[in-house]
């Protein structure tokens, strides 16, 4: 058997069905891919769609920048803030408006 990363099982009833289109060959290849994995066909692209989201969702949460532009943004945030005519009266008045999602 070959080792694949594992996908954490949604809990549940599965009740969402998606159906798709591809070429034989491509068939043949998830077939043979998913035999050699000890998994049934549905399960095998189950896993392999949801290794793919979870890769995608970690590069969505992730911030990469430059070392020096790093560097820059983190000055800025470190600096002590500046005092804006008007922002504050702005906030002041805007007091109770919006609300915490918590």
């Amino acid at each position: 058997m070959f080792a694949m990363e594992k996908v954490s099982a949604t809990p549940g009833k599965m009740e969402a069905r998606k159906e798709l289109r591809m070429h034989r060959a491509d068939e043949e290849r998830i077939r043979a891919a998913a035999a050699a994995t000890g998994l049934q066909e549905a399960d095998f692209i189950r896993q392999a769609a949801l290794l793919r989201v979870q890769e995608i969702e970690q590069r969505m949460s992730l911030s990469v920048l430059p070392v020096e532009t790093f560097d820059a943004f983190k000055a800025a945030t470190e600096a002590p803030g500046k005092i804006i005519p008007g922002l504050q009266s702005a906030a002041k008045a805007t007091e109770g408006l919006l609300k915490d999602a918590n």
